[in-house]
């Protein structure tokens, strides 16, 4: 185990460093460690290495000032190249095939905005889920996920997709558009409309709901999203 965590080190000094020009001091590292570089500019930057076992392979990860940064094998391939706009990762079963997947979290003004990379146990490789930028949920037992994202109105507007994956891109089947916003109702009635999609250009309505019927409480919106595609997830099917 010793031998692996020094090689593991060993491959740190290169490892999530694309540019020549802007090289990190690795000289004093060592594992889970704080490394500034020497660049007076980034002196500030505070950089953390772990190495951590996923599927039971060994990976190191690498975040800058407590956020994530980057991944890359015990060999030095990257498998997440480092970008600056990265804030959170999660390691976790996203298809429910019994290993473990990667969402990224990013800096943005949509809280659960994320790439999302399913594990293919044939290749042993993470593999980018294209179209695929929210934290998808899965639907217990059947091929389906569903997703939440803000749509104005200090989020009492709010949309939600079901969607399959299919060779590794997310395919919508269904839409949500919650009009759950309380301002001038008269003439904005809130209501809950729910889509088929026919295209990638074209959908259907199929079915208009009360909104306070439904969702009494903004809070409640996340209980009938997910039991609405659990329930309905059918009626979407091409």
């Amino acid at each position: 185990m010793k031998k692996l965590l020094l090689f593991a080190l060993f491959v740190l000094s290169t490892a999530c460093n694309f540019n020549s020009n802007n090289k990190t001091d690795f000289s004093n590292k060592k594992e889970n460690s704080e490394i500034k570089k020497e660049n007076p500019q980034l002196n500030s930057d505070i950089f953390l290495t772990d190495t951590l076992a996923i599927n039971k392979q060994y990976y190191i990860q690498k975040s800058r000032n407590k956020s994530f940064y980057c991944l890359t094998s015990i060999n030095g391939d990257t498998i997440i190249k480092p970008a600056d706009y990265y804030f959170d990762v999660e390691y976790l079963d996203i298809n429910e095939d019994g290993y473990d997947d990667i969402r990224i979290y990013f800096v943005s003004n949509i809280p659960n905005q994320c790439d999302n990379y399913l594990y293919n146990k044939e290749l042993q490789k993470f593999i980018l889920i294209e179209d695929c930028e929210l934290d998808i949920r899965k639907i217990k037992g059947v091929p389906f996920y569903y997703s939440y994202n803000k749509a104005g109105c200090s989020d009492l507007n709010w949309e939600s997709h079901l969607s399959k994956i299919e060779n590794f891109k997310l395919i919508n089947y269904g839409y949500i558009l919650g009009h759950g916003c309380d301002f001038e109702v008269e003439k904005n009635p809130q209501s809950i409309s729910v889509y088929k999609i026919i295209s990638p250009k074209a959908m259907k309505l199929i079915q208009k709901l009360p909104y306070l019927k439904n969702i009494p409480k903004n809070e409640d919106k996340w209980s009938f999203i997910e039991r609405y595609w659990q329930k309905n997830y059918r009626t979407f099917e091409k």
